[in-house]
């Protein structure tokens, strides 16, 4: 979600008005939210290269979901 200029200037300010040790707090807060969005992305990158590892093999016996959704018409 993107950030209005007026809400990022906003922000600065309320910072400013920070004392010594809360903008110590902050900082460690993003900190941790940056490290959280790269442990998030890393994970993100690790799925998709054992999806691509998976050789056609891995998938016999699975069901397209196209024939699930006619057997289950079928039934109706």
């Amino acid at each position: 979600m993107p950030i209005q200029m007026a809400d990022r200037q906003g922000l600065h300010q309320a910072v400013d008005t920070l004392s010594d040790s809360s903008i110590v707090k902050l900082v460690n807060y993003i900190d941790f939210l940056r490290y959280e969005e790269r442990m998030e992305e890393l994970e993100d990158e690790e799925d998709i290269e054992y999806i691509k590892s998976l050789a056609p093999e891995d998938y016999a016996g699975a069901v397209s979901l196209e024939d699930v959704t006619a057997k289950y018409k079928a039934v109706k």
